[in-house]
């Protein structure tokens, strides 16, 4: 038994949220420069649209299908627009069965846009963890099977 939960516990901490800031959750729109769609993970990098905004409608877009409404709905209301250095970001998106699960039953391609919202990796990397993208035909596919290591906080008040 014990060699059992010993033999667990390295897929238990590779596939939990501990090595991104749960607490901030960043909104995201680009284009798809590289992809490698296999296991651990696929990997998406995104070059970041500068200046991109949180989407006005943002509070009523329907969560993907799959999606854990609390979550979901805590990750959406934490979104803040990314701000940061790295004009590209190298997404970590779920293995290709889970996403084949959430309704995502293709690779994404180079020069693909897509949305995404998610959380930054803790040291300041270039990564960034999506808990929810968004095609551009508007189809959102679900990403999270763990739970947060800390809830999202909200996302501060716009000033007019």
């Amino acid at each position: 038994m014990l060699l059992l939960a010993l033999h667990a516990m390295p897929a238990a901490a590779h596939h939990s949220w501990n090595s991104s800031e749960t607490r901030y959750a960043y909104y995201v729109t680009g284009t798809v420069t590289y992809v490698r769609w296999g296991n651990p993970h696929c990997q998406v990098r995104l070059r970041v649209e500068k200046g991109a905004a949180v989407p006005a409608n943002w509070a009523q877009r329907p969560l993907p299908p799959g999606a854990d409404a609390t979550d979901g709905h805590a990750t959406m209301v934490s979104a803040r627009p990314y701000t940061g250095e790295f004009p590209e970001l190298m997404l970590t998106l779920a293995p290709p069965d889970w996403m084949g699960r959430w309704g995502m039953n293709r690779e994404l391609k180079v020069g693909e846009r897509i949305e995404a919202v998610g959380f930054l990796d803790i040291g300041g990397g270039d990564g960034l963890r999506p808990v929810m993208f968004w095609m551009a035909d508007g189809r959102g596919v679900w990403q999270k099977l763990t739970a947060f290591p800390h809830l999202p906080e909200l996302a501060p008040a716009k000033s007019n």
